[in-house]
C-alpha cells in the first residue's frame, strides 16, 4: 500500500506531539523519541511502512542485522515504532487503547492503523518473545536431595551426625551442591507444604475466579 504525504494545512497543522498529554500507555510522560518522531512520520509517510516492518523484524529477531537505515530521520522513525510496540506488549495493552493513544498524539491515521494491525496479528509471537528474552535471574531447573551420615571429623572420631546434600541445577548451566542441616531441611519442607497450601486455598477464593474471567475477556479482546 502506498501512502500519500499529507498536507499540513488540510489538518490544521497537527503534526506534532500536543502538550498536555500526561496519561497514555507510555505512564505519565511520553518518550522524547516519540515526540520528535512524530513530525518525521509526516514527513516521510511514504517510507513508514518499511521503517514499521523493520521495527517488527527487530522484535521478532529475524534479520536484526541487516535493518539498515537510510537517514537521521528514519532512524528517529525505526526507533520510536521499535518503542511503540515494546512498550504495547511489556505491558500488554489493548490494541484499542494503543490506537486511542496514538491518535492524541496525532501519530499519521495511517501508521496508526498499520501499526495496530501489526499488533493485533503478531501479539502472541511478540509476547512470547518478551517473556523469553527479558532480562532475570537463572531459573532452578532440576533439585536433588540425599541423606548423608557424617560419621566422624577431624576433632571426633565418632560423630554419626547426619545431614541433607543438595543440588541444584540452573537455567545458565550451573550446578550448585551443598550441605543442610537436618532441622532446617525440615523447616524447608514445612514451609513448602504451607506455600502448597496456600496457593490451593487462593485458587478456590471466588475472586480468583473472577480475576481469571476478567483476564480472559481482556485476552479475547485484544
Amino acid at each position: 500500500m502506498a501512502w500519500r504525504k499529507p498536507d499540513a494545512s488540510a489538518d490544521g497543522g497537527k503534526t506534532s506531539v500536543p502538550g498536555g498529554l500526561d496519561s497514555t500507555f507510555f505512564g505519565s510522560s511520553i518518550p522524547v523519541v516519540i515526540r520528535r518522531a512524530v513530525p518525521l512520520m509526516h514527513a516521510e509517510a511514504g517510507s513508514v511502512e518499511e521503517i514499521l516492518a523493520k521495527a517488527l523484524a527487530l522484535l521478532k529477531d529475524r534479520g536484526a542485522e541487516n535493518q539498515l537505515i537510510n537517514s537521521d530521520e528514519q532512524g528517529t522513525i525505526f526507533t520510536a515504532l521499535q518503542l511503540i510496540l515494546s512498550t504495547a506488549i511489556r505491558s500488554r495493552t489493548k490494541a484499542s487503547v494503543v490506537e486511542k493513544d496514538l491518535k492524541s498524539m496525532n501519530v499519521p491515521e495511517q501508521v496508526v492503523v498499520s501499526l495496530v494491525n501489526m499488533l493485533k496479528k503478531e501479539r502472541m509471537e511478540l509476547e512470547s518473545r518478551s517473556l523469553t528474552n527479558r532480562t532475570r535471574f537463572p531459573r532452578l531447573e532440576d533439585l536433588q536431595w540425599r541423606a548423608d551420615v557424617a560419621i566422624s571429623s577431624s576433632s571426633l572420631l565418632r560423630v554419626f551426625r547426619p545431614c541433607i546434600l543438595m543440588q541444584i541445577s540452573l537455567s545458565d548451566g550451573r550446578i550448585k551442591t551443598f550441605d543442610v542441616p537436618v532441622d532446617q531441611f525440615h523447616q524447608l519442607r514445612y514451609n513448602v507444604a504451607k506455600v502448597l497450601r496456600d496457593m490451593q486455598e487462593l485458587e478456590r477464593h471466588p475472586i480468583m475466579r473472577i480475576a481469571d474471567e476478567a483476564s480472559k475477556k481482556t485476552f479475547e479482546e485484544k
